[in-house]
C-alpha cells in the first residue's frame, strides 16, 4: 500500500469550483488572441455542446444544473472578454495592414531584455539583433498616415548587427546600442503571424534611458559579475533579475536540449522562492503572522518590479496576491482556486498576455504540479513497491507532471523532447534556490557595496556552474534531441500518448493493462538500446568527416575539432531519398545541423532534403548562386547565395568557398563543356567547399563540377588537401590537373552500388592510383567516418598504422577510414 499523501494535498470540490470555467475562458482567450472575436463565439458554441449533450444524453438531469452554472459563469466571462479580444483584433489589424501593403511603421517601444544576436544559425552567421520589447497603446505611423493602437503588444524587434540607425541626432544608435528599460522610436517593417508581432528595424532612436532604483541594480549586477566566466555570470543574472545578456549560444542551446531554459531567465517560480526565503525564517522565528505577510508582499513587489513584467511573473504575482490576502485575513488559501482566479482575471483583461507562450508554460507547469503531483506520487509509491514514497516520492512527481503538462505546447516551438529533462530537474532543482536568494541578495548590495557582493556572487555562480554541467551533460547523451512531428501533430500525438500513459497508470491494478504496459516499455527499452548504440561495435565517436551511404547520391558530414559534447556540424548535401539520409545521421547520432551546404539542385544532392525537420532544420545554409538553387533550398531558413572568398571561422575549423566566382562565370564555364548546356550549368555551380581543422587537416568537395569548371578551379590554385571528395560520383569527367594540385593523401567516392552510370570510372580510379591517393567508395565500404589522426592515437594508444606517417600528423589515411552503415 503507497503511503498517503498529506491532507493538504486532497482537492476539495470548493478549491476545483472555479477551475472548468477558467480552463474553457482560458480556452477562449487564447483562440481570441490569435483569431479575433468569430472565432471565440464559435469555439464558445462548441464548448456549450460538448458540456450539455453528453449529460442531456445520459439522462443525468442531476448534473444539468451544475453545468448551466459553470456555463453562465463562461457566457459573463465571454461578454467581458470581446472587449478585450476586440481592441487586440484592431491593433493587429493596424500592422497586418502594414505587412500586407509593404509599409513602413513609425513607433514608440520599451525595451524589456538586452538586445543580443540571435543568428537563427550558429556563431558564423552575419549576426542579427533581437530584442523583445512592449509596444504601448497610442499612435502609430503606417507610411504617412497615423493610426492608433487600442491595446499595447508585446513585439519582437530585429535589427541587423551594428548597423547604425539613420537619421540625425545623439540619440540614433543601432538596435544592439539600446539597453534594458530604454523607450525607443522605432521605423521598420511589421510581420505578423497570429500573436507574434515581429518588426525589422532600419532606424532607431532613443526617447528615453533606463533610470531609477531598478536601472542601478542591474547595472551593479553587471558590474560585480564582470569576473565571473560569462555563461555563469549571465546564468546568475538571468535568475535573479532576468537579465541574460552575454550567455553564449552554447550554453543557451545545451538548457534547452536538457529542459533546463526555464532556469535561463526569471519565471513564476522564481517570485515564489522569494517570498519563502522572507516566509519561512520568520515564522521559524516566530514573528506575528500579519507582519510577516506584510513584509513578503513588499519584498514580492519589489521583486516584480525589479524583474520586470514577464509573463510568467505576473501569473505568480496575480496567484499570490488573494494567496496572500486570505493569509492575511486568517483564511486558509487554496492554490487550486487563487491559480483559477489568475486565469479568469488575465484572461478577461488582457487576453494577449494570457495567451503569451511564457503565461501559457508557467500556468499549465503550475496546475499539473497542485493537481497531478499528489495522485502522481501516490501511484510512483505504488509502483515502486513503496521503495520511493511519501515526500522522496513528490520530488520525483513535481518535474515529472510539469513536464509532462508543458511537452505538447514545447513540441509547437521545438518539435524535439528528450528522455533526460526530469532527471536534469531533479538535479538542477537544490541549485536553483541559494543561487536565487543569495543572488538576490547580491543585487541589493551592489551598489552600496560592490565588493561584498562580489564575494557573494561567488556561491550562486558555483550553483549556475553545476546546473551548466548538468545541461551541457543531460544535451550531449543519446536521446536528448528525439524528433517528433511538428505543428499540431506532434502536439496532439503528445497528448494522446500522455494520455494512454495516465490510463495505463490509473489501471495499473488490471492484469491485461500491466502486461500492455510491460510490451510498450519493452519496445521502448529496444528502440532507446538502438539508438544509442553505434551501428558497429567499436565505431569511431570522435569522427570529424564521415561519407553517407545513401545510394547514388552525395552526403557529406563535417565536424569540429576536438569533438566534443556539442560540436558544430556542416551537412554538405542530401543525397537522393530522405530515408537514407535520416538513417546515416541516426547511425552517426547527429540530431542537428548547423550549416547545411547545397552544393547544386540536382535530385541527388538536394533530394534528401526532407530528412531535415525538427530538431535537424538546418539553422543557415549555403547554396550555388544560381537562379534554380534558392528553389531547392530546405523550407525555413534563408538560403545564402556564396562564392569565392565567403567563408566562415569555427572554434577549430575554417570554411572557404573555393568555387564558383560568380554566377556569370559559371555560364561562361558551362558553355565549354561538351555536357548538355543545362547539366553543365547546375554543375558548374557546385559550390566547392574546403575545410581547414586546427591540427592542419584539409578536405575539399568537390560537388559535380565538370573538366572545364576543374580547370579554371586549378588555374585559381586550390591549395594541396588531405582528403577530396572526387567529383560527380568518380565518373570519367575529370581534370588531372586539379587532383594533381590537391595531392590528396586519400579519396572519397559517393556513388551508389549498382548504379546505370558506371561510376565510379575505371579511368578516374587509375588516375587517382597513379597520384598515389587510395579511395573509399560508399557503395562498397558504406557508410565512412574517418578520425584524426591525432585524436586516434589518444584512443588507441598508437600511431594510426600507415607506413611513413609519423603520429599525430594532422590529415587522414586508409587507415583512418572505418565503415560504421551499410553500402547502398
Amino acid at each position: 500500500m503507497s503511503t498517503p499523501v498529506p491532507a493538504r494535498s486532497a482537492l476539495t470540490r470548493a478549491d476545483l469550483r472555479l477551475v472548468p470555467t477558467a480552463c474553457a475562458l482560458w480556452t477562449l482567450a487564447a483562440v481570441g488572441a490569435a483569431q479575433g472575436v468569430r472565432p471565440v463565439l464559435v469555439a464558445l458554441a462548441l464548448l456549450v455542446v460538448a458540456a450539455l449533450v453528453p449529460i442531456l444524453l445520459a439522462g443525468r438531469t442531476d448534473a444539468v444544473r451544475a453545468v448551466c452554472a459553470h456555463l453562465a459563469l463562461l457566457l459573463v466571462g465571454t461578454l467581458l472578454l470581446l472587449p478585450a479580444v476586440q481592441r487586440a483584433q484592431a491593433a493587429r489589424d493596424v500592422l497586418e495592414q502594414a505587412q500586407a501593403d509593404s509599409r513602413t511603421v513609425t513607433l514608440e517601444a520599451r525595451v524589456l531584455e538586452e538586445p543580443e544576436a540571435r543568428e537563427g544559425g550558429p556563431e558564423w552567421a552575419s549576426p542579427s539583433v533581437m530584442a523583445p520589447v512592449v509596444l504601448p497603446a497610442g499612435t502609430v505611423r503606417v507610411g504617412r498616415e497615423e493610426h492608433r493602437l487600442p491595446v499595447r503588444l508585446r513585439a519582437l524587434l530585429v535589427g541587423d548587427a551594428g548597423t547604425a540607425a539613420a537619421g540625425e541626432g545623439p540619440a540614433e544608435l543601432s538596435l544592439a546600442g539600446a539597453s534594458m528599460g530604454d523607450v525607443v522610436r522605432i521605423r521598420g517593417r511589421p510581420s505578423v503571424e497570429g500573436t507574434l508581432v515581429m518588426i525589422r528595424v532600419t532606424e532607431v532612436q532613443r526617447i528615453d534611458t533606463a533610470r531609477g532604483i531598478r536601472a542601478q541594480l542591474r547595472a551593479a549586477a553587471r558590474d560585480t559579475t564582470g569576473t565571473l566566466p560569462a555563461d555563469e555570470a549571465a546564468l546568475v543574472r538571468g535568475m535573479t533579475t532576468g537579465d541574460t545578456a552575454g550567455l553564449s549560444r552554447a550554453a543557451e542551446d545545451a538548457m534547452q536540449g536538457a529542459g533546463l531554459s526555464h532556469l535561463v531567465a526569471v519565471s513564476g517560480s522564481n517570485l515564489g522562492l522569494v517570498l519563502g526565503a522572507v516566509l519561512v525564517p520568520l515564522l521559524l522565528l516566530g514573528a506575528p503572522r500579519r507582519p510577516r505577510i506584510l513584509l513578503a508582499v513588499l519584498v514580492g513587489a519589489g521583486y516584480v518590479a525589479l524583474v520586470g513584467d514577464h509573463p510568467s511573473v505576473l501569473r505568480a504575482a496575480t496567484m499570490a496576491a488573494p494567496m496572500l490576502a486570505a493569509r492575511f485575513a486568517g483564511v486558509r488559501p487554496s492554490p487550486v482556486a487563487a491559480l483559477a482566479t489568475a486565469l479568469v482575471l488575465w484572461s478577461v483583461a488582457a487576453p494577449l498576455e494570457a495567451a503569451s507562450i511564457g503565461f501559457v508554460l508557467s500556468a499549465l507547469a503550475t496546475g499539473a504540479i497542485l493537481v497531478l503531483a499528489p495522485p502522481t506520487a501516490r501511484a510512483i509509491g505504488s509502483l515502486s513497491r513503496e521503495r520511493l514514497s511519501g515526500p522522496a516520492a513528490l520530488v520525483v512527481a513535481v518535474p515529472l507532471v510539469a513536464q509532462a503538462a508543458c511537452t505538447p505546447v514545447l513540441i509547437l516551438l521545438v518539435p524535439e523532447v528528450s528522455l533526460w529533462t526530469v532527471a536534469a530537474n531533479l538535479l538542477a532543482a537544490p541549485l536553483v534556490g541559494p543561487a536565487t536568494v543569495l543572488g538576490l541578495i547580491a543585487v541589493v548590495i551592489g551598489p552600496l557595496a560592490p565588493g561584498l557582493a562580489g564575494v557573494l556572487w561567488l556561491l550562486p555562480a558555483g550553483s549556475a556552474h553545476l546546473v551548466l554541467l548538468i545541461a551541457h551533460g543531460a544535451a550531449s547523451l543519446p536521446g536528448a534531441h528525439i524528433a517528433v512531428p511538428d505543428g499540431a501533430a506532434g502536439a496532439l500525438g503528445a497528448v494522446a500518448v500522455l494520455a494512454a500513459v495516465a490510463a495505463m497508470t490509473a489501471l495499473r491494478h488490471r492484469r491485461a493493462v500491466r502486461w500492455l504496459a510491460a510490451v510498450a516499455a519493452a519496445v521502448l527499452i529496444a528502440q532507446g538500446a538502438a539508438r544509442c548504440s553505434p551501428w558497429l561495435p567499436g565505431a569511431a565517436q570522435g569522427w570529424t568527416v564521415a561519407a553517407c551511404a545513401v545510394g547514388q547520391g552525395d552526403a557529406t558530414l563535417l565536424r569540429t575539432l576536438p569533438p566534443g559534447a556539442d560540436p558544430f556540424v556542416v551537412l554538405i548535401d542530401t543525397g537522393p531519398d530522405p530515408a537514407a539520409l535520416t538513417a546515416c545521421l541516426d547511425d552517426l547520432r547527429v540530431e542537428r545541423i548547423d550549416l547545411l551546404v547545397l552544393t547544386h539542385p540536382h535530385a541527388d544532392h538536394v533530394g534528401g532534403n526532407a530528412a531535415l525537420t525538427g530538431p535537424r532544420m538546418p539553422r543557415e545554409q549555403w547554396v550555388c548562386p544560381s537562379r534554380d538553387a534558392q528553389g531547392a533550398a530546405v523550407p525555413g531558413p534563408a538560403a545564402r547565395p556564396v562564392v569565392r572568398g565567403d567563408g566562415a571561422d569555427l572554434p577549430g575549423l575554417r570554411l572557404d568557398v573555393l568555387w564558383p566566382l560568380s554566377a556569370e562565370d559559371v555560364v561562361r564555364v558551362a558553355a565549354r563543356e561538351t555536357s548538355s548546356s543545362e547539366q553543365g550549368d547546375a554543375n558548374d555551380c557546385s559550390v566547392v567547399l574546403a575545410a581547414t581543422w586546427s591540427d592542419g587537416s584539409r578536405f575539399v568537395g568537390l560537388g559535380d563540377l565538370e573538366p572545364e569548371a576543374q580547370a579554371s578551379l586549378a588555374e585559381l590554385g586550390p591549395g594541396p588537401t588531405d582528403l577530396v571528395k572526387v567529383a560527380h560520383h568518380g565518373s570519367r569527367r575529370q581534370d588531372g590537373a586539379l587532383y594533381a594540385a590537391l595531392s590528396p593523401s586519400l579519396a572519397l567516392v559517393e556513388v551508389g552500388q549498382d548504379n546505370t552510370f558506371g561510376h565510379p570510372a575505371p579511368a578516374t580510379l587509375t588516375m587517382l592510383d597513379v597520384l598515389g591517393t587510395p579511395a573509399v567508395r560508399t557503395d562498397r565500404d558504406g557508410t565512412v567516418v574517418l578520425t584524426p589522426r591525432a585524436a586516434a592515437d589518444s584512443m588507441q594508444g598508437s600511431g594510426d598504422g600507415s607506413e611513413g606517417a609519423s603520429p599525430g600528423a594532422p590529415g587522414w589515411d586508409l587507415a583512418d577510414a572505418r565503415s560504421v552503415g551499410p553500402p547502398r
